[in-house]
């Protein structure tokens, strides 16, 4: 499975809006699973879009096929724009399930000091994706990685104060047992409130 990240530079929120409600003609597309997004609670004009692909076939064949056509909606409705694509290591709990409420993503990129990625996806595996499914209002996520030392991990949450009694309550006890700071080199979060009418579903 296929994880594509996309983050977009924006001056006009509304006209983002409205371009990025014109993918809903995603639903129908061979191997899409489904797509969501929101602002960035730190960054207020950064737009952060994630997309799930059954596999790499798939995937290149929208982008060969009806990609340009649905972009074109959404042409001038940025300034800047990073996409990077990861291959999905794991499934944390079950994959994130249909919008709803106050649903919130948070979202880690990593870089792992090359000789340390095995215990930093070992650790992923066997201490904080377990540590997570338990925490009241955790709703899935995504292990992924880009090549050789990169890795996103996507949570989904109920609720902004889920993720912070999380932080509170479970994230010290994990962080002790898997070491974070001796495998990761560089990291950055984000915090992304969900906007339920970018939400397209997954083709059936």
């Amino acid at each position: 499975m296929l994880l594509k990240w996309i983050r977009c530079a924006v001056g006009d929120r509304g006209l983002f809006d409205h371009g990025q409600q014109g993918w809903a003609d995603l639903q129908g597309v061979p191997g899409f699973l489904g797509q969501r997004g929101g602002w960035d609670t730190t960054a207020s004009s950064t737009a952060h879009i994630f997309g799930l692909w059954a596999e790499p076939g798939s995937y290149q064949a929208f982008m060969r096929g009806p990609h340009d056509l649905l972009a074109k909606r959404q042409v001038g409705t940025y300034t800047d724009i990073d996409v990077q694509v990861y291959e999905t290591l794991q499934i944390i709990g079950h994959s994130p399930g249909d919008v709803a409420g106050r649903e919130m993503l948070r979202v880690a990129r990593c870089e792992v000091y090359q000789p340390r990625v095995s215990h930093f996806t070992d650790v992923q595996a066997s201490v904080w994706s377990p540590g997570m499914i338990r925490a009241p209002g955790f709703q899935g996520g995504l292990f992924a990685r880009r090549d050789a030392n990169e890795f996103l991990v996507v949570t989904q949450w109920e609720s902004a104060e889920a993720h912070n009694e999380y932080r509170r309550e479970h994230f010290p006890r994990l962080h002790e047992r898997a070491e974070p700071t001796r495998d990761i080199q560089f990291m950055i979060g984000h915090e992304i409130p969900l906007e339920a009418a970018w939400y397209v579903p997954p083709t059936t």
